[in-house]
């Protein structure tokens, strides 16, 4: 029988019941009320004093702190510091869910799943392992897989099966659970043996396990030029022109170290845009959505991608800020001024709305050059980005290529949850 994990909201307790046969790792969260009330809470239940613990975030509950509804929830499901309690678990993790808590969500579709608390109801628990799916939660991501497989809850479903199946996968890989995506890419090779992603994924593990990811260092690229891509159509990245002017050798290198060699088909020097073809489009991460509506001032943006590998290492780095400017420097109708921090190696990386969609390249970071002296003063909390519609222009140029590349959906999110969802599609870029 599998074993569902329930998730206990900051630092790393974890309760097990019965249905899943994977360990949950720690889920993290930030209070949204007293925090310093939550924290004597948690030190409580860590010294033992459960009853103290239970008091503390009883109290934080019921003023609404999301946080604490789901830790009594769970303190009511395994009877710690109270006595057991599977309805009140229900009551406590259902608050917390339609809050929309992704981990809130996942505990209630067990509940409903395996019948404690509630009347089992394998649709309702179908739907709020959905909830939690969409938000990248892997352990919902997986029941939900094994849920199409089995026509459990929901209409038997092969294609959606392999789908969630395969995004646990990476999101086990993602959270470094190695283990995790074994079980889930072992269920999906059950069900598809001959599925060309299986080995894929089981090569992502490895890769994973061998820790053999990509950690550039500078001695390591002599006179290479480093900045960000990231897919916008089957076989096509975007970047900046001045990461890969003058450069015969182009290669992206994603999340899990792998190297792409790429090409550059179209460029606009004046906008400073380079579209680079991928031979094999099966091999890139999801496209990025391209929004559709311009910003207004005050709107708020991040953007994801590499600066300083020297420095910073090869993860991926968010920086955010606010649309300071609807024209860029002079007044340029074509770009955007923001407060986002850059760095080298930002360039060419998306800058993107609370929707997750792209709305400008990272251009560049803005200064005054002292003539005197031939210094470059960089203005405080100033950047440029271009217009997404620069890009869109160039993609009309393109030949559609098949397979389409798949496109990760645009829906509003926090800024935890979009960084999440997004972080895998951007990669970087080393010309030389």
């Amino acid at each position: 029988m599998m074993k569902y994990p329930r998730w206990l909201f900051v630092f790393s307790l974890t309760i097990t019941w019965s249905v899943m046969p994977v360990t949950p790792s720690a889920l993290q969260a930030t209070p949204v009320a007293k925090p310093n009330q939550f924290a004597l809470g948690w030190q409580a239940y860590e010294e033992g004093r459960f009853a103290d613990a239970c008091r503390i975030w009883q109290r934080l509950a019921d003023e609404g702190m999301v946080s604490a509804q789901v830790n009594l929830g769970v303190m009511y499901d395994s009877g710690t510091g109270v006595s057991e309690d599977p309805t009140a678990a229900v009551k406590w993790y259902h608050a917390a869910a339609i809050r929309g808590d992704r981990g809130a969500q996942y505990n209630l579709g067990v509940m409903y799943g395996t019948g404690r608390g509630v009347t089992q109801d394998m649709i309702q628990a179908a739907a709020w392992h959905h909830k939690a799916a969409e938000q990248g939660f892997a352990d919902a991501q997986y029941t939900l897989g094994s849920m199409y497989a089995a026509g459990t809850g929901v209409t038997e479903n092969r294609d959606r099966a392999i789908d969630w199946l395969q995004k646990s996968a990476r999101s086990y890989l993602e959270n470094g659970n190695g283990e995790k995506a074994s079980t889930a890419v072992d269920t999906f090779e059950n069900l598809a043996p001959e599925h060309p992603l299986v080995e894929e994924l089981r090569a992502q593990i490895r890769l994973s396990e061998s820790k053999s990811a990509f950690h550039p260092a500078p001695a390591g690229l002599p006179g290479a030029s480093t900045g960000t891509a990231w897919p916008l159509a089957s076989g096509y990245v975007v970047t900046n022109d001045h990461v890969v002017a003058g450069s015969n050798d182009v290669t992206l290198i994603n999340r899990l170290g792998q190297e792409l060699a790429a090409q550059v088909v179209l460029r606009d020097q004046t906008s400073d845009i380079a579209l680079l073809e991928v031979r094999d489009a099966n091999r890139l991460p999801p496209a990025l959505p391209l929004a559709k509506a311009p910003l207004r001032m005050g709107s708020r943006v991040f953007t994801l991608g590499f600066p300083r590998l020297d420095l910073m290492g090869s993860s991926p780095k968010l920086s955010e800020g606010v649309i300071s400017g609807i024209n860029g420097p002079l007044d340029d109708p074509g770009s955007y001024q923001t407060t986002v921090p850059i760095q080298p190696g930002n360039s060419g990386g998306p800058l993107l709305n609370m929707n997750g969609e792209v709305v400008g390249v990272v251009k560049s970071m803005l200064g005054v050059r002292d003539e005197r002296q031939g210094s470059i003063y960089l203005l405080p909390n100033t950047s440029c980005a271009l217009k997404i519609k620069c890009v869109r222009d160039l993609l009309d140029l393109l030949p559609t290529q098949d397979p389409a590349l798949t496109i990760l959906p645009n829906h509003l999110g926090n800024l935890e949850t979009l960084a999440a969802r997004i972080q895998s599609s951007v990669l970087i870029v080393v010309a030389r």
